[in-house]
This record gives structure tokens, sequence and C-alpha cells, in this order.
């Protein structure tokens, strides 16, 4: 109980510490800014803020955001954790591989976009998704392929003996599903953490860029910002913000949950 009560109040800090340091940060980007520009205060970004909430054009462009968003964390999952799996069936296959995977990991993600950009055509809605899955599923690969390989080490070795003994080993497959997947399942959520972050950033930049979709976040970002609507821009950034806490927030439920 008094642990649950920690957590709320832990929780309530971080919500009322966040909307102080953005005030902070508008006030000092309000100060250095030259006087022609009239940035907003604060309170002006806020109010603007809460009533972008109940804007249909940012509404769409919310969910339409959201969506290509949701698409590259749900087709990196799949293929993140199936090839993790599959080139860690053999040492000699990761050794083969493992200096190409860190050598598109160290690749800026805009430097692809030429040739998708011929492929797919830089208007294509699909390219934006395709570009977020890339590095999202190196990440995942790369932490469930750590986690993997924690199995190899001597305790991780007993605890897997010492549930066979009690299980009257029934199998590999029964193993995997009750020691081995629990074990690797840490390793996946923080790989999976930081490919939200990267497919919420990439879908943003690319649609500020002009890429495939016409109505989403990063869209609307480059036209309020033709208009010198910084109210709106900087809702617009803190929703985009509220985006990855929220499916952090969700992915950290789940992790506790599977524990």
């Amino acid at each position: 109980m008094k642990k649950s009560k920690n957590n709320i109040k832990l929780a309530l800090l971080g919500i009322v510490f966040l909307p102080i340091l953005l005030g902070l940060f508008f006030m000092v980007l309000r100060f250095f800014s030259p006087s022609a520009i009239k940035f907003p205060t604060a309170i002006e970004i806020y109010q603007d803020f809460f009533s972008s909430l109940l804007d249909v054009e940012v509404l769409k462009a919310f969910l339409s955001t959201a969506k290509y968003v949701i698409i590259s964390v749900i087709v990196s999952i799949i293929l993140g954790v199936i090839l993790s799996f599959i080139l860690n069936l053999n040492k000699t296959i990761w050794s083969a591989v493992e200096p190409t995977i860190d050598f598109l990991r160290s690749v800026p993600i805009t430097f692809f976009i030429p040739a998708f950009a011929v492929i797919l055509g830089i208007s294509s809605p699909n390219i934006i998704w395709i570009l977020a899955v890339i590095p999202s599923t190196l990440i995942i690969i790369v932490n469930v392929a750590s986690g993997i390989k924690e199995l190899e080490e001597p305790d991780k070795q007993n605890r897997l003996h010492h549930y066979q003994l009690l299980s009257g080993n029934k199998g590999k497959w029964e193993s995997f599903r009750k020691v081995k997947i629990y074990e690797i399942l840490p390793h996946f959520i923080s790989g999976f953490k930081v490919s939200l972050s990267y497919a919420i950033v990439i879908v943003t930049v690319l649609e500020y860029m002009q890429m495939g979709n016409e109505i989403g976040l990063g869209r609307l970002v480059y036209y309020e910002m033709e208009q010198l609507n910084y109210k709106r821009v900087y809702s617009i950034i803190i929703i985009v913000g509220l985006i990855g806490y929220i499916l952090n927030q969700i992915t950290e439920k789940f992790s506790r949950y599977g524990r």
C-alpha cells in the first residue's frame, strides 16, 4: 500500500515538474527572442495547448501521426524479435552480421531518403513508416540479442536447469515460455522504449520535411511556422511529447504485468 502511494506521489511530482520546466524554457526563449518576433508567454502557449486539444485540424493531424508511429512500431517489433532470434541461432551468423547492424545504426536515417524516394516516391505515405522502421528494428534486434546472450551466463543457466528439474524436463518450448522469455523481456522493453522514441521523432521530422503525410503533426508545425504562429507550434510540440509519454507509460504497465 505504501509503495503504491509513493508511486502515485512520484508520478504527480513528474506531472507537476514537466509544465514548470517547459514554462521556464518558454520564458528563456521569450527573453532571448528578437522583439520583432513577439514570442508568446508561457501562459499564452499553455492556453493555446488546451484549446488545440479541441481543434479538429490538430485532432486529425494527431490521429494521422499516431497511425504511422503505431504501424512502424508494430512492424519493428515483429521484424526485430524474429530477426534477433534467427541471427542468434548460431554465434557465427551473429558475428557475421553484427558489423553491418552497427554500421546501419550509425547512419542517420535521413541519408536513406534519396534511395527510398526513388523507389517509393517522395509523396508516398509508406515512405514515412518504412524509414521509421529501419532504426527501430535495429535497436530491438540489438537489445533482444543482448538478452539472448545473457541466457548463456552461469546464473541464468542454473535457473533454467533448476526449472527443468522441477518441471520434469518438459521440453525446450516449455522452458522458453516459462523461463527464457522472462529473462529476455527486460531487454526487449528497454529496446522498445528507445525504438518508440525514434519512431515518433522520425515520423514527425519526415512530416515536417513534407514527405508522405500531408496532415500530420510535423506538417502542421511547418505550416504554423510559416505563419509565425509560435503559440500553436509549441502547443503541437507538447502534444508530440505527450504521445511518447503516454505510449511509454502503457509499455511500463505491460512490463510490470509481465513481471
